[in-house]
């Protein structure tokens, strides 16, 4: 028997809960699995799966009042069915309510037969009485307020208070519940911009140039995910955050250059760095995970990139004598928390723990000062996060400033992005402020 969409929408975020995988992986693997890419029950299973992940505090807020006993204590499996009904209830128009409940039900009988009857009486009890859980007050308990009514989790909730406010910090949890746009980033060594955008719109996407990336575009209207088009196969493309794009621009690398990617990945900006030097020159691609580093290959060949080099190789370590004052531009895209990528990424926050962030730090340091020793005389350092915390950022490198006194930081100057450059000359975006990912970026040079 065919599953569901609401099933397969409950099995995934059980997927999520049990493991360290994205979101976008999961639905990838099930919409191809399902043959489902690009039709209305695809486009209704990444609604359900995503809206749940974004508002999945709200929607326990609510819950925990209708069920008796103990919300926190049941099993993740049926929260997820109570989550899943309970968001189309309050989110979604699609089915009448008594078909939500009928379809949670149903999956209960499939997945936890026992709690079949609690769904009914959980989510009818709701539709009887829909207010019955107000949400915190914002004036006498701030925290507790943003974090119910805009589902993040309270500790990540004052963290961001103490760093930026209460109304920052609730433009930010708002902003990031928000479905964000999908960007592009095309690919010059074999189209331009205008060009992939007269191709796209061609084949029925609404598209708009991106705000400070000169390499983007955002597709507005999609008929069909752009992977599966001709332009994706023939490597005019990549999907790439524009935060992303403007993180490799800040390295500015020149044709003929030896360049160090230090925590490569599946190599989005290894690509872009690749392309912006005419592919000529040298990247060595560095990353601990072989799998990624695959991936990377496989990108490089589908974008027509034979300038890169994998490597793998764990800079938490010393590097290899071979790499030491050897490279032009060294680019630390370095592991974080992630919490510049909420809106695209929303399982990061409940996964991640406020005592996360003190290891991140360690490790951040860690890899900077390792990937230092690889910079030639005179060479740039460029450090960044998908993290929009300070102690991922800028406590990051006034720590490696004071320990290694032969580099220098050097301020960002950019006149087309200077409402993205900070009075101290980092580099920083927000998602509520600039509608992309939050990025940090610090510019060093060694100076001997």
């Amino acid at each position: 028997m065919k599953k569901t969409v609401r099933r397969l929408a409950t099995e995934i975020l059980n997927s999520l809960s049990a493991s360290s995988s994205f979101a976008h992986d999961a639905l990838d693997e099930a919409l191809e699995k399902q043959g489902l890419s690009g039709c209305a029950d695809g486009r209704l299973l990444t609604h359900l799966v995503y809206g749940v992940l974004r508002l999945r505090g709200h929607l326990d807020w609510i819950l925990a009042d209708y069920c008796r006993g103990d919300y926190q204590a049941m099993d993740e499996g049926l929260k997820n069915i109570l989550r899943v009904g309970l968001y189309q209830l309050r989110f979604s128009d699609r089915l009448p309510a008594f078909a939500v409940v009928h379809e949670a039900v149903q999956v209960a009988k499939h997945l936890h037969p026992a709690a079949a009857g609690l769904v009914n009486a959980v989510l009818r009890n709701y539709l009887r009485r829909p207010d019955r859980a107000p949400f915190p007050d914002p004036d006498r308990f701030p925290v507790e307020h943003i974090s119910a009514l805009y589902a993040h989790p309270a500790w990540l909730v004052q963290r961001l208070m103490d760093d930026y406010g209460y109304q920052e910090t609730l433009d930010f949890c708002r902003f990031v519940n928000e479905t964000p746009s999908v960007t592009v980033r095309v690919n010059t060594l074999k189209t331009s911009r205008d060009a992939l955008a007269r191709r796209l719109t061609d084949l029925g996407y609404r598209v708009a140039p991106t705000t400070y990336s000169s390499d983007g575009l955002h597709l507005i209207e999609s008929p069909l995910p752009v992977s599966k088009t001709p332009l994706f196969q023939e490597g005019g493309l990549r999907l790439q955050d524009e935060a992303a794009q403007l993180a490799g621009r800040l390295c500015a690398p020149r044709p003929g250059e030896r360049i160090l990617d230090a925590c490569a990945g599946s190599g989005g900006k290894t690509t872009h760095l690749a392309a912006m030097m005419e592919n000529s020159g040298h990247i060595t691609a560095m990353d601990r995970s072989r799998e990624k580093l695959a991936a990377l290959e496989r990108e490089s060949r589908r974008l027509g990139i034979s300038i890169i080099e994998s490597c793998g190789a764990d800079l938490t370590f010393a590097p290899e004598p071979v790499y030491r004052n050897a490279f032009d531009r060294v680019l630390v895209d370095a592991p974080c928390s992630g919490t510049g990528t909420l809106a695209r990424n929303p399982e990061i926050k409940w996964r991640l723990n406020k005592t996360d962030l003190d290891a991140l730090a360690a490790t951040q340091d860690l890899i900077l000062k390792n990937a230092s020793a690889t910079v030639k005389k005179g060479g740039l350092l460029i450090y960044c996060t998908c993290s929009i915390l300070p102690c991922e950022n800028d406590e990051v490198i006034r720590r490696f400033l004071s320990d290694q006194p032969h580099f220098r930081f050097i301020p960002a100057k950019m006149g087309c992005w200077a409402e993205l450059i900070d009075p101290q000359g980092f580099f920083r975006t927000y998602p509520q402020r600039h509608h992309m990912d939050g990025f940090f970026a610090a510019i060093l040079q060694r100076a001997d």
